[in-house]
């Protein structure tokens, strides 16, 4: 295998020396949805999300300010263990398992159970030491940073009552079992997005706050990428499967690779927009073919390629940066 990786962007260098991130413009090689998917791919399972997204920890104040962090199903330890499902760094406060939030499935409550890890969370100033439900828009001082939780699964259900993700596989457990054991390998053998991000930062000198802060999701609520949320940001969102894509969905093959739906985030005026006369692919909002602009709201759905995504607008109602 060559040693020499080209950049989509024209650049040529060294793995041995730079590993996947080009040193000329930055760009990481190694996408998170290339990852996941491979990994997923060589180990023969499925291609939803192993965690899909029931809520969200969105950093509004501190070193990780901007940055959301999903919460799913079962256990989301926070902290900065690599083995946590939420992988917090450059908070010199935090504790490799600060604290503990435990989404039920059956009731669909996030609970969080302070007992469980090392550190005090605070909420109106207050310590919480015994276990707590929490509602929308709770604010956790966590460390030194603020997070406030974010709903996602009772907002999908006000639109789509008895909605359910759909189980990731179902064929014989050991089988199974053999895979995820193999996944779990593989996975821990590549440094966690986090872990990526610290690095690129501290080499050059900046600052942990999220480069491209929050401000709307598109939630895969139906096809390959099940469960998988993506980052709406300032600006235009290019939607592709394509290592450029600044929303890349690989899996569906009826998704073009540049361009297939632009997405503008207008962060003046908090508005989303669909613009369907840039959308180089066929798309449907609510049903219906797109071909011009379309203001978009929580609850509208896009059908792009053979799968649906749910909108979710966080700047608009929750919080402005």
């Amino acid at each position: 295998m060559s040693n020499i990786m080209d950049c989509p962007y024209g650049h040529r260098f060294s793995k041995t020396r730079y590993g996947t991130i080009c040193p000329h413009c930055g760009f990481d090689l190694d996408t998170p949805e290339k990852v996941y998917v491979n990994l997923r791919k060589e180990c023969g399972l499925s291609l939803r999300e192993e965690r899909p997204v029931c809520a969200w920890l969105v950093c509004i104040e501190g070193a990780r300010k901007g940055k959301s962090y999903v919460i799913s199903f079962g256990e989301n330890f926070i902290g900065t263990d690599r083995d946590n499902e939420i992988q917090v760094l450059g908070d010199e406060k935090m504790l490799g398992k600060f604290t503990l939030i435990f989404f039920d499935k059956e009731t669909k409550e996030a609970n969080l159970i302070p007992a469980r890890a090392d550190g005090i969370v605070y909420m109106d100033n207050k310590p919480v030491y015994n276990k707590y439900v929490l509602k929308n828009k709770d604010i956790l001082e966590i460390g030194e940073s603020k997070f406030m939780y974010v709903e996602l699964l009772s907002a999908i259900i006000k639109y789509f009552p008895g909605f359910e993700y759909e189980e990731i596989d179902n064929e014989d457990k050991e089988k199974l079992i053999k895979k995820e054991r193999k996944y779990r390998k593989l996975k821990r053998e590549k440094p966690t997005e986090e872990e990526k991000y610290r690095d690129k930062r501290v080499g050059k000198n900046l600052s942990f706050e999220e480069e491209k802060p929050i401000y709307a999701w598109l939630v895969c609520i139906e096809g390959k990428r099940q469960g998988k949320s993506y980052n709406v940001t300032e600006g235009k969102n290019y939607i592709g499967s394509h290592d450029i894509m600044s929303i890349q969905i690989i899996g569906d093959e009826d998704i073009r690779d540049k361009n297939h739906a632009v997405i503008a985030y207008d962060t003046r005026n908090l508005q989303g927009t669909l613009l369907g006369e840039e959308s180089m692919g066929f798309v449907r909002l609510n049903e219906s073919a797109t071909y011009t602009s379309k203001d978009l709201k929580e609850g509208d759905i896009l059908e792009v390629g053979k799968s649906k995504f749910f909108y979710f607008d966080f700047a608009k109602e929750y919080h402005q940066w």
